[in-house]
């Protein structure tokens, strides 16, 4: 969790968490949350900005498509890759939150 927005697309984490994801035992879960870009696109493109300039770590927000992507090979648990706030939410309550975030929870093969 908030680990996969400082690894830079250059840095290829797809294959990153390919590998992770090949070294567990079948069956292990993986679960990961990133911000998004495509949520309030605006407002996190600033944020972004406003981060990577004040901060040494730099921050790359992610589209819904990307973060699924992260989970290829691996077989999405429902409601597979939604906001953070509708992932098998509480309440309506909870599900009504807003959440500039992705997240999902996969099982390996």
């Amino acid at each position: 969790m908030a680990v996969l927005q400082h690894i830079g697309d250059e840095d290829d984490p797809y294959q990153i968490v390919a590998t992770l994801a090949g070294a567990l035992p079948a069956g292990s879960y993986l679960a990961l949350s990133h911000p998004a870009s495509d949520i309030n696109a605006e407002a996190m493109a600033k944020m972004a900005g406003s981060l990577n300039q004040m901060m040494a770590e730099k921050v790359t927000f992610r589209a819904r498509a990307d973060v699924a992507r992260l989970f290829d090979g691996l077989d999405l648990v429902e409601p597979g890759v939604v906001q953070a706030s509708k992932w098998r939410p509480a309440s309506e309550a909870e599900a009504a939150s807003p959440a500039a975030l992705w997240a999902g929870i996969a099982r390996t093969k």
